[in-house]
């Protein structure tokens, strides 16, 4: 009988043209106790085309003959090193996002997360698992839900099931994409075929979605923030009972300020350090270096915790073959452009305008004309999601530009609209 070499089959396939579109990720393992389970990461990480992995702890020198025999040849086709660093950000660039594979109570199943594109997986010691000191440096915890009765896989095996959920996940976006330039380089004949929407068929050509609230779930990503933050500082002896109850507290003070920012009656220094300083004081706590430290973790975490309205992926994957996709924001440019290149949105878009750039904020109508131009669109044939009537949609209006009020709460609110949606997929049925 014959048999197929995988390396035939491999070369065939080429599937090392993943890393032509994405940075290769890396493999952290803390404590890990056995030399049959390091070896074993050593030959997933080869296997997968990672960069390198960290074994987090002491080299031991009784175990490095064990390791390099069950990591086999392995062991000499990849960067793999112990430390005794516990900070993961001077083993970790910035760039990357740092995803733990974890029971945690924060934890998302794997299968319906978006993981990120730069991506360093973390897997705990045998016995213990990853501790809360480790947990709250990471980006985003997943877990892998097990049927059966253990509930528990071992080390390697879990971080094989996440790289291969990665792998899966960046392979689907790339044949997305590939399937995009397919279409756009389809003859017209073909594009009136059943499968395809000639663009000069459609009222709108350009597609301008808001981020915050209407793609991004601002306020699941934000109460996650807290729970880290609120860990960090150790915030329960300073006398406040729960993350949830200070989010409670800061999130009305935030929207005020953000109302002065848009109105331009405060600075965006002044918004980033009253907005924890407000809450500090309704617990009679007068901390400016405190409520500094508290903002910075804030801006730096809420952007890397990756939650997704849901709906979100569904709708850009019907969208983007038959229309040009466009971000227009309020916010901070460095926090959105993180936004975008952690989640997996970032390929969808053709622009992202940011206010910070323009100088002024929605719902002024000039940032909507700067959109307009920078994708050379026009305002006839666009359309503007958003979530917030004020804001994205009478901006939109003053803009001449079509309007889709997202409104997941239902809630009646006055103003003109063109279209109105609770869920985002019901836009497909609109588009």
């Amino acid at each position: 009988m014959a048999y197929l070499k995988s390396n035939d089959l491999f070369d065939k396939l080429n599937p090392e043209t993943l890393y032509e579109r994405v940075p290769r990720p890396i493999i952290i393992a803390d404590h890990l106790l056995t030399p049959d389970n390091i070896g074993a990461l050593i030959r997933l990480a080869d296997n997968m085309g990672a960069n390198e992995v960290c074994f987090l702890g002491k080299e031991e020198e009784h175990r490095l003959g064990k390791i390099r025999r069950a990591a086999a040849s392995s062991r000499d086709n990849i960067r793999w090193y112990f430390s005794e660093e516990n900070d993961l950000r001077k083993i970790v660039s910035k760039n990357k996002n740092i995803v733990a594979i974890e029971t945690a109570d924060n934890a998302r199943c794997i299968y319906d997360t978006q993981l990120p594109e730069d991506v360093a997986f973390i897997v705990g010691s045998e016995s213990h698992g990853l501790s809360e000191e480790m947990l709250a440096q990471c980006d985003m915890v997943v877990y892998i839900p097990v049927p059966g009765p253990t509930r528990s896989l071992n080390v390697s095996h879990a971080a094989a099931v996440a790289l291969f959920e990665w792998q899966r996940q960046m392979r689907n976006k790339e044949c997305r994409i590939m399937n995009t330039e397919c279409r756009m380089k389809t003859s017209s004949a073909s594009l009136h075929s059943a499968f395809s929407i000639h663009h000069s068929e459609l009222k709108y050509k350009h597609i301008f979605f808001d981020l915050d609230r209407t793609l991004w779930d601002f306020d699941a990503a934000a109460e996650v923030a807290f729970e880290r933050i609120y860990d960090k500082y150790d915030l329960k002896s300073l006398g406040i009972p729960s993350a949830h109850e200070f989010h409670e507290v800061y999130h009305p003070l935030n929207e005020r300020l953000w109302e002065l920012y848009r109105e331009d009656k405060i600075t965006k220094a002044d918004l980033n350090r009253t907005r924890f300083l407000k809450p500090l004081e309704h617990y009679g706590i007068h901390d400016i270096e405190l409520a500094d430290h508290l903002s910075e973790d804030y801006v730096y975490w809420s952007p890397r915790i990756v939650r997704l309205v849901p709906g979100t992926m569904e709708l850009l994957d019907y969208l983007k073959p038959k229309y040009h996709l466009h971000l227009i924001t309020n916010g901070f440019q460095e926090v959105q452009h993180t936004k975008l290149s952690g989640s997996g949105l970032e390929p969808y878009f053709e622009t992202l305008t940011v206010s910070e750039e323009v100088g002024v904020k929605k719902p002024n109508a000039e940032i909507f004309f700067y959109a307009l131009r920078k994708a050379q669109a026009t305002a006839e044939e666009s359309l503007v999601i958003g979530d917030e009537m004020a804001v994205d949609i009478d901006g939109a209006r003053a803009a001449g530009i079509d309007q889709a009020f997202f409104n997941p709460s239902g809630i009646e609110v006055e103003g003109e609209r063109t279209f109105e949606v609770k869920r985002l997929v019901e836009l497909i049925g609109i588009l």
